[in-house]
């Protein structure tokens, strides 16, 4: 899943990174045991630099004389927390002067800084248990999951930004961008306190633009096609799930979890779900039927952050798991024994029918609802095929290079399957018949998978 909030300052996020310092100075030094931590989840390692730009990345065009800081910024790197700030609060790292255009709302009010936007993807539960806990019988399991969920989020970003869905806005008008700079922050627990590992993408909203000039990101396309970009990270998600740890997939609505993973561990670290399912239930709703009240079900029962490090909350997790019945080797060898019984993967017609989608989506700007509506669906049925999302933008690619007219005739009996509703948000602009008619037909997620 993935959620787009605008920030004002990283203070949070480069506290979350101090802590990991903190914590292994006081294992050197006693008196530091003691002493007030930074508020923040437990988290592992440093912020990591995410630099987006095109292929091959052409050299920033500046003021000349000035020295270009923000070219030697390589993606994964560790950040430096200066120039995150100055990028987030709108100044020149290399100058310190303020180079975003701010506006005043109102004459005398205090101008608040131009920000960034926080961009959070998580992990399904299942993957989260297996690598939080399946680490201390396993060591580097951990550490392979982080691996992939970081290419995912690359992969899915970069596709963005080659698509221009990360780009300024001016008049009225898209304006195109050579450079955002952002970074990526990981962690490992939800507010309950549970295993969930996520990662925070903060990108700055102050980027270069081809006139290298800075500009101000419009978070209006991001927010548009954020299912799609979502999807897209779970293509890759799943593919290197399969192609590096040997794992398989079972499809969970829109999302997906490991084969293997007992229920009762997703259950007893699903706390916040329950929090939120209890207090919509107590309304007299569900979270399915109404999105909105669950949203403000989700925010009304937030707890504050806690404390401490990634290795005292994983031990936590593994005690309160023993006290189940389950311990790290027990949760390995119960997926170990799945994925044994899991029959050979049979192919499927999704790679068809998300051609089709493809193909449809070329007949509309990629900026446009129906192209994001598009891309969501036909992703969305990529994902479970284990092909990785280098063979999904191959697909896109050889889709946008035969489109098809922007306005098709709707074919005889072109009705949605009884039962079975076009999602929400398809029917967009004129021409969008065509693509409604197919995305009815899609299959609704089940409710109940079965276990391979």
């Amino acid at each position: 899943m993935i959620s787009c909030t605008r920030i004002h300052d990283v203070a949070y996020y480069l506290a979350s990174a101090e802590q990991q310092a903190a914590d292994r100075a006081s294992t050197t030094r006693p008196e530091a045991a003691g002493r007030d931590r930074p508020e923040a989840e437990p988290c592992d390692g440093p912020g990591r630099w995410v630099v987006l730009q095109p292929e091959p990345p052409t050299p920033l065009l500046l003021r000349p004389g000035v020295p270009n800081i923000l070219d030697g910024l390589r993606p994964g790197d560790p950040v430096v927390p200066g120039v995150l700030r100055d990028l987030v609060a709108g100044r020149d790292p290399a100058t310190g002067r303020m180079a975003a255009r701010r506006r005043r709302p109102i004459a005398g009010a205090p101008v608040p800084p131009p920000g960034g936007y926080d961009l959070q993807f998580s992990l399904p539960k299942s993957v989260s248990l297996l690598g939080l806990l399946g680490e201390l019988a396993r060591p580097g399991l951990l550490a392979a999951i982080r691996a992939i969920h970081a290419q995912a989020i690359s992969r899915a970003l970069q596709w963005a930004f080659d698509l221009g869905l990360i780009a300024s806005r001016s008049r009225g008008r898209r304006v195109a961008v050579q450079r955002v700079i952002g970074a990526r922050f990981d962690h490992a627990a939800s507010r309950a306190g549970d295993p969930q590992l996520h990662s925070h993408v903060v990108l700055s909203k102050t980027a270069i633009g081809w006139d290298g000039r800075l500009r101000q990101l419009d978070n209006y396309l991001l927010l548009t096609h954020a299912g799609a970009i979502a999807a897209l990270a779970r293509c890759e998600e799943v593919f290197l799930l399969h192609a590096r740890l040997g794992l398989r997939t079972r499809p969970v609505g829109r999302s997906y979890e490991i084969i293997g993973v007992p229920a009762p561990l997703l259950a007893l670290f699903s706390k916040r779900r329950r929090a939120i399912t209890a207090r919509m239930a107590a309304t007299g709703r569900g979270t399915a039927q109404d999105r909105r009240a669950a949203q403000l079900a989700a925010y009304a029962t937030r707890s504050g952050k806690t404390h401490g490090a990634l290795r005292d909350a994983q031990a936590a997790w593994a005690a309160e798991a023993a006290a189940q019945g389950w311990s790290a080797g027990a949760l390995l060898q119960s997926v170990a024994q799945a994925q044994a019984m899991c029959p050979p993967r049979q192919e499927a017609d999704a790679t068809a029918r998300a051609a089709e989608l493809l193909r449809l989506c070329a007949g509309h700007l990629s900026q446009s609802h129906a192209a994001a509506d598009g891309f969501t669906a036909a992703f969305e049925l990529l994902q479970h095929e284990a092909i990785g999302s280098d063979a999904v933008l191959d697909l896109v690619a050889a889709c946008r290079q035969a489109p098809v007219p922007s306005r098709p005739v709707m074919p005889t009996g072109g009705q949605a399957a009884p039962g079975i509703a076009a999602p929400a948000n398809v029917v967009r602009e004129a021409g969008d018949e065509r693509l409604a008619d197919i995305l009815a037909r899609q299959p609704s997620p089940p409710t109940s998978p079965e276990p391979c």
